[in-house]
């Protein structure tokens, strides 16, 4: 491993700048479009979302911004912004459901309280949250931890924090405590992360609010970005790198090479895109139907990128346009490059266009995201040659390796138990309960004749395998 480049040349102000700017504009259409209303898909009801949510996420976008507004191009569209706001984050339909529901009035209250400390104060709203908030039901709600640490964020922004029993909230932060799973993880998960992340730092307002957790959150958020940004999921890429300007970290090389993929899609695209969208429903319609459907699925991954750009513009965090960092043998590039899945990720061709040297550089990418396409393909005797070859050149000491290799001596150790239920015969097994029909019990015997001899023999050289190479690690 030998030192990188050191000198470092800073993505173009103006750039971020526009591109936030088409991202205001879009939250202006978003809140004329759906702010009253919501979105609604008659096809895919999942999507559906309510006024309240899409008020709530633009407020957050004008409130991240903020940070921005020394520009005058943003300025001019965030006052535009807010005088749409003003009026659906302090109607009729918002007070009358946080008097109906004061339980849940911080949630209803969010672009108030978002709208005030960006200076555009109501005072007679202000001490109705207030009084709905001094309700006897005012905590009769579960809230999960995440919306925890919101509720304390929210009450932090108001000029006097609201009180809980008589205390400040001091919710835990549990996901950033922990690692998130990688390999299997669910999606909820990592977007409950990313949040934590925004309340914690206060979207990017205290840079330090993670305290010495920030470099769990960083490594964690570097192993994310592998696995999501192969799946092409811009939505969670994005909120992922978030993790970076809104810390005030250095953007690491896999980080800055993320931002560039993002950003050159949504040049291609015209904006970030979604997963979720039906490219052959969106070919059948036309006119009103067709921008509807495709401002209703589109417009959150829109608003991560404006996130993005927003916290970026902020003095020292913008990232870098070239990949500097600690560079690696091309031998072993060149060999983990074999185990990639070509056909997988709009990322490759952005690789492909980097220089040798910061193809270099970024090698502990191509390994981690090598890892996650052949965990997610099932494919661990693959996984365990890459472990070797990382261990080999120094590369096993990070966080995806490590789960990777936790991983394949689970599944070693799963094996020998499917391995030692197989040997069973159907003596062995103890007696049924009473009322269990003799069906039942030669169902069992079919489920366990279903691992054959050679899944078994693989399995088991697998977990040999596994267990030389911890032995190998821990010498």
């Amino acid at each position: 491993m030998e030192p990188g480049p050191r000198a470092v040349q800073r993505w173009n102000v103006a750039d971020l700048e526009a591109r936030l700017c088409r991202i205001l504009d879009l939250a202006a259409g978003v809140l004329d479009r759906f702010g009253v209303n919501g979105f609604t898909d008659q096809e895919s009801p999942v999507y559906n979302c309510g006024p309240e949510k899409v008020v709530a996420e633009t407020a957050m976008l004008a409130y991240a911004a903020s940070g921005a507004s020394s520009y005058p191009q943003i300025r001019e569209r965030l006052d535009t912004l807010v005088r749409l706001l003003v009026p659906l984050a302090r109607g009729e339909r918002a007070l009358l459901a946080m008097a109906l529901q004061p339980a849940l009035a911080t949630k209803f209250a969010l672009p108030h309280v978002l709208l005030t400390w960006m200076g555009h104060v109501d005072a007679d709203c202000d001490e109705f949250v207030r009084a709905c908030l001094r309700s006897a039901v005012r905590n009769g709600h579960d809230r999960s931890p995440t919306a925890a640490v919101e509720y304390a964020w929210l009450c932090s922004r108001w000029s006097r924090p609201e009180l809980a029993n008589g205390r400040r909230v001091r919710p835990t932060r549990p996901l950033l405590n922990w690692p998130l799973d990688v390999f299997e993880g669910l999606r909820d998960d990592v977007y409950a992360f990313t949040h934590l992340v925004m309340y914690g730092t206060d979207f990017g307002y205290r840079a330090r609010g993670l305290g010495h957790g920030t470099l769990h959150v960083l490594a964690m958020s570097e192993a994310m970005v592998a696995r999501y940004l192969d799946a092409e999921d811009y939505d969670l890429t994005g909120e992922i790198l978030l993790a970076w300007p809104m810390t005030s970290a250095r953007w690491s090389p896999v980080a800055a090479f993320g931002f560039r993929v993002l950003a050159r899609v949504e040049d291609d695209v015209g904006l970030l895109p979604c997963g979720n969208v039906d490219t052959n429903r969106l070919q059948r319609l036309s006119g009103e139907a067709r921008t509807t459907y495709a401002l209703g699925m589109a417009y959150h991954t829109a608003y991560v990128m404006g996130f993005l750009c927003a916290t970026a513009l902020r003095s020292g965090r913008t990232p870098p346009t070239g990949i500097s960092g600690p560079t690696f043998e091309p031998v072993v590039l060149d060999q983990l490059r074999k185990y990639l899945d070509d056909s997988q990720g709009h990322w490759q061709a952005d690789f492909a266009s980097l220089s040798r040297a910061e193809q270099l550089i970024l090698t502990p990418l191509v390994l981690a995201v090598a890892l996650v396409q052949k965990c997610r393909r099932r494919n661990y005797d693959a996984a365990l040659d890459l472990l070797r070859l990382a261990d080999k050149h120094g590369l096993a000491d990070t966080l995806v390796c490590h789960q990777a290799s936790q991983l394949l001596e689970r599944i070693a150790r799963c094996s020998t138990v499917l391995h030692a239920k197989r040997r069973m015969t159907r003596w062995e097994l103890p007696e049924p309960p009473s009322g269990f029909r003799d069906e039942g019990r030669l169902y069992v015997h079919r489920r366990l004749a279903a691992v054959d001899s050679e899944y078994r023999r693989k399995r088991r050289e697998l977990e040999l395998e596994t267990r030389q190479f911890h032995r190998t690690r821990r010498a």
